[in-house]
């Protein structure tokens, strides 16, 4: 009878041990703190990243990290990622090896802002030691740890960031890193962008996945018409995937009526081949990433197709690289 009962009592304690190990990993484990003081769970952010963006979003561009650092970009891109996200070895991370997917929120709250949500494999005690002990990073200044809503957010340069569970980080302004955060002090972590940008952001198969809305913030609209073809653009979709020559884009531009479609598209044709443009990125030693762009009006969208070269490409992303640095 002593032994029956001593095994159910071994039962029902490793059932014991059993849940509270499962509660513990799904519930309060995350690192950045809600306004009362407890935790989410990391599941409940990792799961959805475009839940973590704040509402009012103009632009959205999501990449496939394992796609783009295993192409023909692959270096130039992690060196374009570096010059965002100031990790190195140093904090045990590696972007060709450790990101998974990056999503861009561009806004116009402030001037340009931006949000860019991370997902990856991340060591959030090893970043927090860097950043203690004081040594350069891959931009060379040191990180520095200040402090938001009893959350850390590291500084570095122009750009901050927040480690918010082992697989999410937050990049961004300070405007864009404060509105991020304030959705998880405020447990709001929910989707707030519109339905056709989230739409094409979940497309698994896209490498590389872009949307605009220009047509609804009066600051982004009155900018878009000192451009030919943006004067008069509604929304902007594209989706990239990598083939021959380097990447190969597929995008829409829709218009409020059929009439500015049809006059908008020999403005985009001619774009892989605008003169000053080409002179520029010659007198700077750089290729034309556009090799070739075709365009077809269609109704009140103008569909494209363009073939990016990866030597211009590459070239033109490690001078943006170099200019941020």
């Amino acid at each position: 009878m002593r032994w029956v009962v001593g095994c159910r009592f071994l039962l029902v304690f490793a059932a014991f041990l059993a849940a509270f190990a499962m509660g513990c990993t799904k519930k309060g484990d995350s690192v950045v703190l809600a306004g009362d003081g407890s935790r989410l769970s990391s599941e409940e952010i990792d799961r959805d990243p475009l839940a973590l963006l704040p509402s009012g979003v103009v632009g959205l561009v999501h990449i496939d990290g394992p796609q783009t650092f295993q192409s023909s970009l692959g270096a130039p891109a992690a060196k374009l990622f570096q010059a965002f996200m100031p990790l190195g070895q140093e904090s045990n991370f590696n972007a060709t090896r450790d990101v998974r997917r990056v999503i861009i929120g561009l806004y116009s709250l402030q001037g340009a802002d931006i949000a860019m949500i991370v997902q990856a494999t991340l060591d959030p005690y090893a970043i927090r030691n860097t950043a203690n002990s004081g040594r350069p990073t891959a931009l060379g200044p040191p990180l520095t740890r200040v402090e938001y809503a009893n959350n850390d957010v590291y500084v570095v340069g122009d750009f901050s960031f927040v480690v918010v569970t082992r697989r999410t980080l937050i990049i961004g302004n300070e405007t864009g890193i404060r509105r991020t955060l304030d959705r998880i002090r405020d447990k709001r972590v929910r989707r707030e962008v519109p339905n056709w940008m989230a739409d094409l952001m979940d497309n698994p198969k896209a490498a590389i996945v872009a949307a605009a809305d220009l047509g609804t913030d009066p600051v982004v609209r009155a900018g878009a018409q000192k451009i030919p073809f943006l004067s008069g653009l509604s929304t902007v979709s594209i989706v990239g995937n990598y083939e021959p020559p380097g990447l190969r884009l597929d995008g829409t531009f829709s218009y409020p009526d059929s009439a500015i479609a049809s006059s908008a598209a020999p403005s985009l044709s001619q774009v892989a081949g605008l003169s000053s443009y080409m002179q520029l990125l010659s007198i700077v030693g750089m290729q034309t990433p556009i090799q070739r762009i075709d365009v077809h009006p269609k109704g009140s969208n103008v569909e494209f197709v363009a073939a990016i070269n990866s030597r211009g490409a590459g070239q033109l992303m490690d001078w943006w690289a170099g200019l941020l640095r």
